[in-house]
């Protein structure tokens, strides 16, 4: 997010936007009008349009379309079978052409084509590419979908000793930040640290976790959305300084691991090509999760031991 708050009231407009963009991301396929938009922010419909600008670098219009398509093109690689149509109205579309036209404009290819590009074609869609210098090796979207030997999976990560495990349901309180900084998950858990602290809610049983709610495959890496988390009690009354969500019961596949980010998001490809294509499951939402053994505000992330977790069904 742009513009860091320098005052009582810029603190305030950042938490009334960090409150729209939740509500944003849990209500992608309704209606997100400007004017309902507004309301949750508590401004008028001119002011909020101008403050969100300001904060969040793009347009209320121009977020809530990025964020649709993206989800659309992570749709359509990762479920074969789904309907184009299906996939637009699940995110929000309720014009097949608009959806159409839109898509085309920010992929360069219509939803049909996309699906069915190789990878040569799609490494020259332009697609942004994440601008982290000498870690960039991170794969475009066909990484879900292009076959490879056994030899390239081993250049991936290892992601050996997968299991399937039924996980229950965690209320869990969050900060949301970019991956853009590299100091963004520490920071951002610095922040949720201070105000659990005060509040008696980092504890022995306390779980920290990180939830990514975009892919550099197919969002520009400085915009994919990490959410810093703990859990907090069922009947906890969380305030405005941070955002509340559920991560839900269900069937997920899990791992250890260990490193960067962008080993993070390699291990994925490994994962993918490595055990998924072979186990008998798919993938069943776009958001996993990791739970770390130590606070990240505390410990370096790459050195954190952590678990991956990947909601799955069976294929």
């Amino acid at each position: 997010m742009h513009h860091p708050p320098e005052d009582h009231k810029e603190k305030e407009y950042l938490l009334r936007i960090r409150k729209v963009l939740v509500y944003i991301q849990e209500n992608l396929s309704e209606d997100l009008s400007l004017e309902r938009l507004s309301e949750v922010a508590f401004f008028s419909p001119f002011h909020f349009q101008k403050i969100f600008s300001l904060y969040v670098g793009e347009s209320p219009k121009q977020y809530i379309m990025r964020l649709r398509l993206e989800r659309i093109a992570h749709y359509l690689k990762l479920y074969p079978e789904l309907s184009v149509g299906d996939a637009s109205f699940q995110c929000g579309f309720s014009s097949p052409s608009t959806f159409i036209l839109a898509f085309k404009k920010y992929y360069g290819s219509t939803p049909e084509a996309f699906r069915r590009l190789s990878f040569d074609e799609i490494s020259k869609i332009g697609i942004s590419k994440p601008n982290i210098g000498k870690s960039s090796d991170i794969y475009p979207p066909e990484f879900w979908t292009m076959n490879l030997t056994d030899e390239e999976v081993a250049g991936f990560p290892s992601t050996t000793g997968i299991v399937v495990e039924q996980v229950r349901s965690l209320k869990i309180a969050f900060i949301e930040t970019h991956l853009g900084d590299e100091d963004a998950i520490p920071n951002a858990f610095k922040v949720l640290s201070r105000w659990a602290d005060p509040r008696d809610l980092i504890a022995k049983d306390t779980q920290f976790i990180g939830v990514m709610l975009d892919m550099p495959f197919f969002t520009e890496y400085g915009k994919c959305r990490f959410r810093a988390c703990i859990t907090v009690p069922e009947g906890f009354p969380v305030g405005k300084e941070t955002g509340v969500m559920r991560i839900p019961d269900g069937k997920y596949a899990t791992y250890r691991f260990r490193g960067t980010i962008q080993s993070v998001f390699r291990s994925l490809i490994g994962f993918r090509h490595g055990w998924l294509d072979q186990s008998g499951y798919q993938i069943a939402e776009i958001t996993g999760f990791e739970l770390y053994a130590e606070n990240p505000a505390k410990t370096p992330y790459e050195s954190i031991d952590r678990r991956i977790f990947i909601p799955v069904k069976p294929a």
